[in-house]
């Protein structure tokens, strides 16, 4: 735990004060309102897990496709690895947790963006648009996966009480690739904007990148945002199990 918490605190050396401060008021209030929820709904840690899993694979996808494309840069900086704390992002991470306690439905979140030399990928902007999509096509194939399990392995599932993990995963990947979809910095869609876009709108996209999270924190308290990503969500939903 002790050199768990050491590397946590060496990776976000660098984060600023006010994002520390919006962490600790979200800790405080974890701490309050959700600490008994643990305790008698263990199942929530099931959920938290997949969370997890599915926000590293997201990343993962990013530095594999960008290695695969010439710029070795992610495997540079450990991004190629297993190790969640290389990934997650501490407010992307603890906003879909707090969302998960509070037993809401509409849950999302994003990691550390991938280093990326773009200057290093092959195949140009085709090279960039792909490490774009990269994460966001892995949510969609995680769902797919759950999706198909539901519909071919359903009687498998059951005796194993996996039936609503498996579910919760597939809703889960959907709202992510939703999500990270949005063209808002540092988001995967503004990122595929940037590499379809002109060479100034490329820029006028990474220089929005520090003002991002402020962006989707008040898209999402004014019901902007849940009102753009829940019926994309269902056309989505509709799709994956019609070509199943």
């Amino acid at each position: 735990m002790k050199k768990f918490l050491k590397e946590l605190k060496y990776l976000n050396r660098d984060m600023p004060n006010s994002t520390k401060l919006i962490l600790g008021v979200i800790l405080i209030y974890f701490l309050l309102t959700f600490g008994k929820t643990l305790l008698f709904d263990p199942s929530i840690f099931i959920n938290i897990a997949l969370l997890l899993i599915s926000l590293l694979i997201h990343e993962l996808a990013h530095g594999f496709v960008a290695y695969l494309c010439g710029d070795n840069t992610a495997k540079i900086y450990g991004r190629l690895s297993l190790n969640p704390l290389k990934h997650l992002d501490p407010l992307g991470t603890l906003f879909p947790i707090l969302s998960i306690l509070a037993g809401s439905s509409f849950v999302f979140g994003w990691a550390k963006p991938v280093p990326i030399n773009y200057y290093r990928l092959k195949y140009g902007r085709v090279g960039e648009f792909l490490v774009a999509i990269a994460g966001v096509s892995a949510n969609i194939l995680l769902a797919f996966i759950g999706i198909f399990m539901i519909k071919y392995m359903y009687e498998f599932l059951l005796p194993w009480h996996l039936v609503g993990a498996v579910v919760y995963m597939v809703k889960l990947n959907i709202l992510l690739a939703v999500f990270n979809l949005i063209p808002i910095p540092p988001l995967d869609g503004s990122r595929v904007v940037a590499s379809i876009g002109s060479e100034s709108l490329r820029e006028s996209v990474f220089h929005m990148d520090r003002y991002g999270i402020f962006i989707i924190m008040i898209l999402s308290w004014t019901g902007i945002l849940y009102n753009f990503i829940i019926p994309t969500y269902q056309f989505i939903v509709e799709f994956l199990y019609r070509v199943i």
